[in-house]
């Protein structure tokens, strides 16, 4: 920023605050339980709560807490897909465990049924000697 348009650093500061007031708070939401309209419709609240105590800005600050509050949003949508796709790979990652595990009782399964027709096998040739 440019001293020129009328932006100092107090309105940095204040930009930066906000930018991680968003980014906290969009972490916290989605992590929280809560449903995605639930979220969705919190996120919405955040945001034109802060566009509404961005009113006293100058002009130039306002349009930076605007693109702040439109990228915290972003990195929040970015943040809860991310999640969304964790998820399917731990569910994705469940199901190859169960069946590897299913496989594996079946192979168990056929082993000991295996050595105990040996077993009764090896019974009858000593029997019949």
């Amino acid at each position: 920023m440019d001293k020129r348009d009328g932006c100092g650093h107090s309105s940095v500061a204040v930009i930066s605050f906000l930018t991680g007031t968003i980014i906290g708070a969009g972490i916290a939401l989605l992590v929280a339980p809560k449903t995605g309209k639930e979220t969705r419709e919190m996120l919405k609240n955040y945001g034109d709560e802060l566009k509404e105590k961005a009113a006293d800005f100058p002009e130039c600050a306002k349009e930076q807490t605007e693109e702040v509050i439109e990228r915290g949003k972003q990195l929040i949508e970015n943040g809860h897909d991310m999640i969304s796709r964790g998820t399917k790979m731990v569910s994705h990652g469940k199901e190859y465990l169960d069946e590897k595990k299913q496989a594996l009782n079946s192979a168990i399964d056929a082993g000991k049924e295996a050595m105990q027709q040996e077993k009764e096998k090896l019974a009858a040739t000593l029997g019949d000697d």
